[in-house]
């Protein structure tokens, strides 16, 4: 499993540079990480997927 985030500021992780708006992908053993991005305001989390309502038979 993975943890998603999206940069609002250039980030350097790892050896590559993040732009803002681009999506960050982390492995799951490093959700502190994606945490920590998320408590000092450098990232965003993911938006839920929608959830897609049941369809009528009419």
């Amino acid at each position: 499993m993975t943890v998603s985030v999206k940069a609002l500021v250039q980030l350097d992780l790892d050896g590559k540079t993040y732009e803002p708006g681009e999506w960050i992908t982390l492995p799951d053993e490093q959700k502190s990480r994606a945490q920590e991005l998320l408590t000092y305001g450098l990232a965003e989390e993911a938006p839920a997927a929608p959830v897609k309502g049941r369809r009528r038979r009419t």
